[in-house]
């Protein structure tokens, strides 16, 4: 390619750059500071200038949120201009009947002229302090670096679950009139009434809290949401929209109390985020979703997708439908990882589900399981009526790992008899492998992509 600086210029040219770069990386520390109101102009014009978004009205949303404190985004300066940031959020994880509260990290960038200069480092050292301090038990995150992250204490926890179909051939297969039962579809003449499928009114919000609550209770991985998390979310509007099946006439009815709302969908660009139906009418999925294709076709979105846990029938609909389900670590190069905080705080939190699972195994009690974490040791100690966590102890049975495999274990992402390896995870006795299989079972961990947790 041809140049107009003439060639006997471009060395001193190189010598003085490179000069003058060196000065100013030689004063150049990185340090973290919390982010205040003053500071929205500049955030959102470097996150724009990095990611090309987030749009005003969702910058605005973000701020929110009723959880949501400026010091919650973590930046680097040098002087007035922001070179590197960092976003926390605070939630609460359904994991069984448990709430497990966790952060959220979202947003990390750095300028390219300050890059591999450590403050990417120095913001998630600064987040692991403020998650922490703050009371969360474990970070969260999607990445399409976790090499990067996994240097970090970070590591991959969690699996995607969608599918995807043609909405041409998905409605072709319910024209069929296929109905759903058990494990298997059958064909066979639609005995059950048809619903009316309209879209969702904003007065109708406590319907929308009772099927997500419905469908979400006992299960890993949703978010917990109150009505203040409903409201944020709703007006935040990252839908395009929400379409409701009404079991009988389609009428204004303000008594939630007789509840006529028994499903709902959340669509956005042909895509399902949330499919929630009442277990009585499993055929308000399928009706829902027939709906989602239809207007998918009128705007040329092809394919559509669902998002909904590993075990939702209408997967193995699309699946038979042509489409492919996805289930795998990555998706699109984009992986979840997390990193645990204070092992002993999460392991005292899950010890009465650790209680519960050796009583519906109906293991032999009292029992006790250490476990070696780096240096740190722990025991689980279950008697017949309860269970602690004790410190600095290990037994004669007890499993051996590091942090980041102890996160797995403890989230659910691991099946402790195929991880077994010297590598990874080791025991100390078979009785000590058994035990793990039972209190640490591997689990269907499933994040609905609604909440934009982590966007």
């Amino acid at each position: 390619m041809s140049s107009a600086v003439p060639v006997d210029l471009r060395a001193p040219w190189s010598r003085v750059a490179k000069s003058d770069a060196n000065t100013m990386w030689r004063d150049f520390q990185p340090r973290v500071t919390p982010a205040s109101a003053a500071d929205q102009t500049l955030i959102h014009s470097f996150l724009v200038s990095i990611f090309q978004q987030p749009s005003l009205a969702e910058f605005h949303a973000q701020t929110e949120d009723s959880l949501y404190e400026w010091t919650d985004r973590l930046l680097v300066k040098r002087g007035s201009q922001i070179v590197s940031h960092l976003r926390l959020t605070k939630h609460e994880m359904q994991f069984e009947d448990l709430h497990l509260p966790f952060a959220g990290v979202h947003d990390l960038a750095t300028l390219p002229e300050y890059r591999q200069r450590g403050c990417a480092t120095e913001l998630l050292q600064a987040a692991d302090a403020q998650m922490a301090a703050e009371g969360a038990d474990f970070g969260l995150l999607r990445t399409q670096r976790p090499e990067w992250f996994a240097k970090r204490g970070w590591v991959v926890c969690g699996r995607h679950s969608y599918s995807e179909a043609g909405a041409r051939d998905i409605l072709s297969k319910l024209n069929d009139h296929q109905v759903r039962r058990s494990d298997t579809w059958v064909m066979e003449e639609v005995t059950q009434p048809s619903l009316s499928i309209r879209l969702w009114r904003h007065f109708e919000e406590a319907a929308l809290y009772r099927l997500y609550e419905e469908n979400t209770v006992g299960t890993y991985g949703p978010l917990v949401r109150n009505e203040a998390y409903w409201r944020w979310l709703i007006s935040r509007r990252g839908y395009d929209r929400i379409y409701v099946a009404i079991d009988g006439p389609d009428k204004l009815e303000l008594d939630e109390e007789l509840k006529p709302i028994v499903g709902y969908a959340v669509v956005k660009d042909g895509r399902i985020l949330e499919l929630m139906t009442s277990a009585e009418y499993p055929q308000a999925a399928a009706q829902l979703m027939e709906r989602a294709c239809g207007d998918a076709i009128e705007r040329d979105h092809h394919p559509v997708r669902l998002d909904a846990p590993r075990d939702h029938p209408l997967h193995q609909m699309l699946v038979e439908a042509g489409g492919q389900f996805h289930g795998g670590l990555a998706a699109h190069n984009m992986v979840w990882m997390a990193k645990l905080q204070e092992p002993i705080k999460l392991l005292r939190r899950l010890a009465p589900l650790f209680h519960r699972r050796a009583k519906q195994a109906q293991m032999s009690l009292p029992l006790e399981l250490g476990i070696q974490c780096d240096d740190e040791k722990f025991r689980i100690v279950l008697s017949r009526r309860t269970a602690r966590i004790e410190r600095g102890k290990l037994g004669r049975s007890y499993l051996c790992m590091q942090r980041k495999q102890l996160a797995q274990l403890l989230l659910g992402h691991l099946n402790v008899a195929e991880a077994m390896d010297p590598e990874r995870l080791t025991a100390s006795t078979r009785v000590a492998a058994e035990t793990a299989q039972r209190l640490f079972p591997a689990t269907s961990q499933w994040f609905p992509p609604l909440d934009g947790v982590p966007t």
